[in-house]
């Protein structure tokens, strides 16, 4: 018999409070950067102040005579061409942070400082000093379908614009590191703020040459991570080095500038879109030469055309790189931009041609799409939410005076599946514990909590009375927490586990009670037989004497499945005096298969749609063309929503009939793709001029008003 989710469940999709809400609420949760073993030792990092140089002396005894000093590593080595400001240069462990850190500015660099290019303009300008070999712009291979020049030359409106949004920083709550403490010459145990534990314990086992299954990392909780941490970096390597030559446990976690720096960031974005249609509003054609920066490192690749259908497109991408810290996955990667992008010249579009943009986009959405009903129905969720045939006017439509009020839209795709290689056990002891276990760990999703509801739903439990283990690289083989497909890897497996074992404790059960398994179902907490309350949960297992259940789960078909989409829309009002936005409403319509925990879902859809408005409002990196330098580097300059920036978000959850039958579908990544999108679109909606740049900061609105004032001057 094929394994199904439950056809009425009783806990599976209500609003489960997280299990571990009261320990993080109350501070008695111990993150990583929490963990002090008897004796630690605190490390921290030197690292570059220039944007590019050469080391042409490393000296690193004038720290190893310091008060408090145990240990001192170099990183680099003479000779080694630092390529950003915060590229690692050596690391000190000492018996206090302070001393720590007074030893590391002791530690004498000669350094060859080296022409720099910081931002795209710089390293895309003529004569521009090559920081990488083959040059500064890698142009990649052209996306083509059909022919696109022809489409646009035949179309009746054509629309070009260009558009841009910066870098930006994953500002983790908890910065990148671990604590590293050595049990044994070829045994070590870490404590690591890691969105992948077993991916950790395999870099380390094979950086310092000893079998995996000696080293255990483990992750209770951690402190968001967004995409960027997933390896143990060179940070968490020092770390285990200088706890081997010390002897001692050795805690390295970064400050908050190397965060900025060095921890990864969003790569930019920047396109020149022209995007044609018929007069009726089908799109013929898109051409699109888009660029941007993943620092040093490339990969600022993004998709386009997005989710619209575009019968013939072209579009080149080129990587810039510059003398910045590298890019790494964050949150839905290239999918904001990408939107953005889409989303903008959708817009501009129907403003030419005179059409609502809703319609626009109806009208063009990817014919024998599955997506597309699901589409068609959140959209029309959406726009009744917000108000938007009552609400919005035109664009440049929106009154006089100095406050003006705007409405966008965007939508997005993700992907969000699962992996079927990874384990959950299940245990059931004869006091009536039930123990799950796996290797995956919590990002702050809340994948404890789902575990647990999935138990407790196969075996007539509550959440709260099952043991929901996880965050040990050495328990059964668990998913990375990437790529929205933690809950859809992991749930199908709890639920084969959970049932495995229920059906083992029934075969064990039966005969003492007079009954056959099949005889015996659970619910409440009880045991019932023929549909008939018998004993306790407790008295039952207690009939397993001595013995215990154990059972593996493994991932069964059909549980779970990809592809998801969503639509966000956004009220703004603007000061076009100031260039002040605020917005005011967001509202969020999203589909991903069963949703196992309604509560947790909420909280995913808010946190995406806050991190998008982050974007859309506030969010960039700043570099100094002059110094090579970050200039905002901090809490204080790099700015973020506030309580008080955070506008009323409605939250839909559209689950079309086939739900359950697509099964369990990530949720962590899309809701964060459209706001900043539709954002800019309500923006350029209230004020009547598209603002071509993000974030949607005073500077940029202004500037954008003055440049159409500009425009408009020259016209009379």
């Amino acid at each position: 018999m094929d394994l199904t989710w439950p056809e009425k469940p009783t806990l599976i999709g209500t609003k489960v409070p997280r299990l571990d809400g009261l320990a993080k609420a109350s501070g008695r949760a111990k993150y990583p950067s929490d963990q002090l073993p008897e004796g630690t030792l605190f490390a921290v990092m030197l690292y570059s102040p220039h944007a590019h140089a050469k080391i042409k002396t490393l000296d690193v005894k004038p720290a190893q005579g310091m008060p408090g000093v145990k240990g001192v590593v170099a990183i680099a080595k003479e000779g080694a061409t630092l390529r950003y400001q915060g590229d690692d240069v050596a690391a000190v462990a000492a018996v206090t942070e302070e001393q720590a850190r007074d030893a590391a500015r002791a530690i004498k660099v000669e350094y060859e400082v080296l022409p720099h290019v910081v931002t795209e303009p710089q390293a895309m300008a003529p004569g521009a000093p090559e920081i990488v070999k083959g040059g500064n712009v890698r142009k990649g291979r052209s996306q083509d379908k059909g022919k696109a020049d022809e489409e646009l030359a035949k179309a009746d409106v054509v629309v070009e614009g260009k558009y841009a949004l910066p870098v930006i920083t994953h500002v983790c709550l908890e910065p990148h590191g671990l604590t590293a403490k050595w049990e044994a010459a070829d045994k070590l145990t870490v404590w690591s703020s890691t969105q992948a534990v077993q991916v950790v314990a395999g870099e380390l086992a094979e950086a310092f040459q000893i079998p995996v299954a000696n080293v255990t990392v483990l992750t209770d909780y951690m402190g968001g991570g967004f995409g960027s941490k997933f390896g143990a970096d060179v940070w968490g390597r020092t770390a285990a080095e200088l706890a081997k030559s010390t002897g001692k446990p050795v805690k390295l976690f970064l400050d908050r500038i190397q965060e900025h720096l060095a921890a990864g960031n969003r790569p930019s974005a920047t396109g020149t879109l022209k995007l044609g249609a018929s007069k009726d509003g089908k799109l013929v054609g898109l051409i699109a030469e888009t660029h941007g920066t993943g620092g040093s490192r490339g990969g600022s690749n993004f998709p386009l055309p997005y989710v619209y259908d575009v019968p013939a497109s072209s579009r080149s991408h080129s990587d810039v790189f510059v003398n910045g810290g590298g890019a790494r996955a964050m949150r839905a990667p290239g999918h904001p931009q990408g939107c953005a992008l889409m989303e903008a010249a959708m817009d501009d579009l129907a403003e030419k041609l005179g059409i609502d943009p809703v319609q626009l986009r109806l009208m063009n959405l990817p014919p024998n799409d599955p997506r597309t009903p699901i589409y068609e129905a959140e959209v029309k969720i959406g726009a009744e939410l917000i108000g938007w045939t009552a609400n919005r006017k035109p664009r440049g439509k929106n009154g006089d005076g100095p406050i003006r009020k705007g409405y966008g839209v965007a939508l997005h795709q993700w992907g969000g599946g699962g992996t079927r290689d990874k384990k959950v056990s299940c245990t059931i002891t004869a006091d009536g514990t039930v123990e799950l276990k796996s290797a995956t760990q919590d990002l702050g999703t809340g994948i404890r909590t789902v575990l647990a509801i999935i138990a407790a739903e196969v075996l007539g439990l509550k959440p709260t009375d099952v043991v929901s283990n996880i965050g040990n690289s050495t328990f059964p083989p668990g998913q990375a927490s990437g790529g929205s497909t933690t809950t859809a890897s992991m749930a199908p497996p709890c639920l084969d586990a959970a049932t495995k074992a229920r059906d083992a404790l029934f075969a064990k059960i039966a005969p003492a009670l007079g009954a056959t398994p099949a005889d015996l179902s659970l619910k409440g907490g009880r045991l019932l037989i023929e549909g008939k309350p018998s004993i306790s949960w407790k008295d039952a297992c207690r009939k397993l004497g001595t013995a215990s259940i154990s059972e593996m789960g493994a991932t069964p078909e059909g549980l779970a499945s990809t592809g998801v989409g969503g639509c966000q829309f956004a009220e703004v009002v603007v000061d076009v005096e100031t260039g002040v936005v605020r917005v005011k409403k967001i509202v969020a319509v999203q589909d991903s298969g069963l949703i196992i925990d309604r509560l947790t879902w909420d909280s995913q859809v808010y946190g995406g749609g806050i991190m998008g408005l982050n974007y859309g409002l506030f969010e960039e990196r700043i570099m100094d063309p002059t110094t090579g330098v970050m200039l905002n580097p901090d809490m204080e300059l790099y700015k973020l929503a506030g309580a008080t920036d955070v506008p009323e978000i409605v939250l839909h959850a559209y689950e079309p009939d086939d739900q359950k039958a697509r099964g369990v579908i990530g949720i962590g990544e899309p809701p964060t793709i459209g706001t900043a999108a539709a954002i800019g679109n309500a923006v350029s909606n209230a004020i009547g001029v598209r603002v071509p740049e993000w974030p949607m900061s005073p500077r940029n609105v202004l500037n954008a008003l003055a440049a159409a004032s500009k425009d408009q001057e020259g016209k009379a």
